[in-house]
């Protein structure tokens, strides 16, 4: 099982990894008219003058990670005008994404990381309050550390690359942006790691002051940690399982291929696990009652109906008429990735 953990380990740094280079992935079919699909203003390059968005947007599995390749923390003002969306009109906003309006938006890909360690977070912080503080803070910090290790073999990389001879001004331009952008990212998780040690080590004197039993017990209940800390380890896997379900939902569409059924996947996966930290910390807050817990579900499956309707345009009846195989997709692909986490942990 461990050599599967470190693959889970190696999945986890690449969705971190913003070394991407800037060709990566095909150009979408055609032309484009000579004006960018973000802004409507007219192209005199590779890259829109307006708003900087590629003159090209890709439409394959192949490229989703070029998505990330200014790092996943950096969303800017684009989260205030994603999250909205999302919320509101996730349909609209995926559609939108997909032909073309991608410099306004965080990319589904980043957005999908930016929740996992949100709710990976939150459930070590307010969920599971049974289980050992010190096993959980410690398995945090450890987490965080290899994210910090990872990280400065980055910058280890990106200097490297800047000392090379013949640069061109643009390239280093762009090196020097990266290298930026990692420090930053570096300076911010080694911050949340010495922060989380911290904290293990508090949790480590109230255990020694626990009797037998109850430290016995606490160890047994460090099972359940692990499913969590697996769970998001693999919360990649998700998008991989759910994918193929939704293209055979519509397999006889050809306008529809696997990169938007991947967004529209992603996408509604974020918002989820957005909505699940949200209820988690209403939870701890003691404003989780029956009726709030249950206008969330509602609102959950009312969510899934416009987010499909509108990614995929569909008419009233026909979304109502493919809501159920859609409900059906999210039970299985939930089964298939609970059974998963099991197995790893």
């Amino acid at each position: 099982m461990s050599g599967l953990s470190d693959a889970g380990d190696v999945v986890t740094g690449g969705l971190w990894a913003a070394a991407v280079e800037p060709g990566h992935g095909r150009a979408v079919e055609g032309t484009h008219g000579g004006v960018c699909l973000n802004c409507g203003e007219a192209l005199t390059g590779p890259y829109c003058a307006q708003c900087g968005q590629t003159a090209h947007v890709h439409r394959t599995l192949g490229a989703m990670w070029h998505d990330l390749s200014h790092s996943v923390l950096h969303f800017d003002g684009k989260i205030w005008r994603t999250l909205p969306e999302l919320a509101v009109r996730p349909g609209e906003l995926t559609r939108r994404y997909i032909h073309g309006e991608r410099a306004k938006f965080v990319s589904p890909f980043a957005l999908f990381l930016f929740s996992a360690l949100l709710m990976y977070a939150v459930y070590s912080i307010f969920g599971h309050h049974d289980s050992s503080p010190q096993a959980n803070a410690q398995e945090s910090a450890r987490t965080l550390q290899r994210q910090v290790e990872k990280l400065d073999d980055r910058i280890a990389a990106t200097e490297a690359d800047l000392k090379q001879p013949d640069l061109s001004a643009a390239r280093r331009a762009k090196l020097q942006q990266r290298l930026t952008e990692v420090r930053d990212d570096r300076q911010e998780l080694a911050a949340a790691s010495a922060i989380t040690a911290d904290v293990g080590s508090k949790a480590k004197d109230d255990l020694a002051g626990r009797s037998v039993a109850e430290q016995i017990r606490t160890n047994k209940e460090f099972v359940a940690y692990r499913l969590k800390a697996n769970a998001y380890k693999f919360s990649w896997a998700l998008i991989l399982i759910s994918t193929p379900m939704m293209w055979l939902l519509f397999a006889w569409r050809r306008d529809y291929g696997l990169y938007d059924h991947a967004t529209f996947v992603t996408y509604s996966i974020s918002f989820m696990s957005l909505l699940f930290s949200l209820w988690m910390v209403a939870s701890s807050l003691g404003l989780a009652s029956g009726v709030v817990m249950l206008a969330l579900m509602l609102y959950a499956l009312w969510h899934m109906y416009v987010d499909m309707r509108g990614a995929y345009q569909l008419s009233r009846s026909g979304a109502l008429l493919r809501l159920p195989l859609l409900y059906g997709i999210a039970a299985v692909s939930g089964g298939m990735f609970y059974a998963l986490v099991t197995a790893m942990s």
